[in-house]
């Protein structure tokens, strides 16, 4: 991820949870953020009450599936 200029995260539905991230997603997420990098995520924040408000704290881009949101 060094040297990258955004992270997009391709969060579809798994393991019954609709628009899952898991926690190496959440680790990539983190990791960006630190790293000054955009977050894209592909579909909105899942509803999983443990990290959604870490997740919402890097304020990350919802794509809802567009890529031609991208800039």
């Amino acid at each position: 991820m060094h040297g990258a200029d955004a992270v997009l995260v391709l969060n579809y539905d798994r393991n019954g949870i609709a628009n899952y991230i898991g926690g190496n997603a959440l680790m990539e997420i983190g990791f960006a953020h630190v790293l000054d990098q955009k977050v894209f995520l592909l579909n909105p924040i899942p509803d999983i009450p443990f990290y959604k408000s870490e997740i919402e704290a890097v304020k990350p881009v919802i794509l809802n599936g567009d890529l031609t949101k991208i800039r």
